[in-house]
């Protein structure tokens, strides 16, 4: 006998918040008019810009600061990264590269000493043990060279030492793979594989003085631009179909590992980071330097974070997309994203 409609209804509705609760303890899904408000003015409060917030990939709510707008650009630096991680994993799935392959076999100065172990994996996910200081390469004219005679610190896959210098040095080892094949450069194959196809608009991203591009930051989006690209995070985690990037490759890019579980390939993750708490580097803060990004929330939330509190939040149980754009100052993932979802600051959220 068929089962009546609202009955049908009810059922998936239960499934529906099944399935959420498992994932996350909050009881409330829906961002609410007053929740946002209370969000929207500990962001400002804190040196916020923009706030831009999609729902079921429709906007929910936005606030902005004085010259901003949803069609302000915007540098989000680091977030910079996890669009360079999903691009490595379309080369995998292309064949062109393997994330367990040693680094040395194509970056060949590191054949003759400790760096010949160093893979791709430990690149991505900074466990490489290279030194992270940016320094080593911030004043050289062709910075992904520079990046490759950087010298360890510690034994590969052995500690997680946050920088620009694990990217610069992936984005030579791209380059090269690249070139072997005739394959253009690393900008256009991100345009080609990852931009172009979300239909995302980059306004600018910056260079060094070799001209090329900064793979460990440097681009910049409007929050709408920023936006789709948490969208599209949430529907591939969510299963639903995409001729990008498969489930399981995404999956690979949001598992932490031993020297950092808070961190995948190029994506913070909500879990509690390592003891002894890590390295600490003012510019970024939270997972980093020993803070969980949000102490008893979703257990699937994912950040993109670039410095001075640039922030994207997925968190694919709710379908949820937060844009956060500000300037450097004070300020809390955990008691932010509480106020968002639940209306109340977190009591164990730590504000830097």
């Amino acid at each position: 006998m068929p089962i009546p409609s609202r009955l049908r209804t009810l059922l998936f509705f239960t499934v529906w918040i099944l399935v959420v609760s498992s994932t996350s303890p909050l009881a409330a899904v829906e961002i609410t008019p007053a929740n946002f408000a209370n969000a929207a003015q500990y962001s400002r409060s804190h040196g916020g810009l923009a706030l831009y917030v999609e729902q079921g990939g429709r906007l929910v709510a936005e606030s902005y600061a004085p010259g901003y707008s949803a069609s302000t650009p915007h540098k989000i630096y680091s977030g910079t990264k996890s669009f360079v991680a999903v691009g490595a994993m379309i080369a995998v799935q292309e064949g062109l590269l393997t994330l367990d392959e040693k680094a040395s076999d194509t970056l060949t100065e590191w054949q003759g000493d400790r760096r010949r172990s160093i893979t791709i994996n430990q690149l991505l996910s900074h466990t490489s043990g290279l030194d992270p200081d940016s320094e080593l390469i911030d004043p050289y004219r062709d910075q992904m060279a520079a990046a490759v005679n950087v010298h360890l610190i510690d034994p590969p896959g052995t500690r997680f030492h946050y920088g620009a210098v694990n990217y610069q040095a992936f984005g030579e080892l791209l380059t090269r793979k690249l070139q072997a094949k005739g394959a253009g450069s690393v900008e256009d194959f991100l345009k080609d594989k990852v931009f172009d196809p979300l239909d995302i608009d980059m306004d600018g991203w910056v260079r060094d003085r070799a001209g090329n591009v900064l793979i460990h930051s440097g681009i910049s989006l409007t929050p709408v631009q920023w936006a789709k690209f948490g969208d599209f995070i949430n529907r591939v985690r969510n299963g639903q179909p995409n001729q990008i990037i498969t489930p399981q490759a995404l999956g690979l890019l949001l598992t932490g590992h031993h020297a950092n579980p808070a961190y995948g390939l190029g994506f913070w993750l909500n879990r509690p980071p390592p003891v002894p708490r890590l390295q600490s580097i003012t510019k970024l803060q939270i997972a980093i330097d020993g803070d969980q990004l949000y102490p008893d929330g979703p257990r699937d939330l994912i950040a993109c974070i670039g410095s001075e509190k640039q922030r994207l939040y997925m968190i694919p149980s709710l379908d949820l997309v937060v844009v956060r754009f500000g300037y450097e100052t004070a300020f809390s993932d955990g008691d932010f994203l509480s106020r968002l979802l639940t209306g109340h600051a977190h009591p164990d959220a730590h504000t830097h």
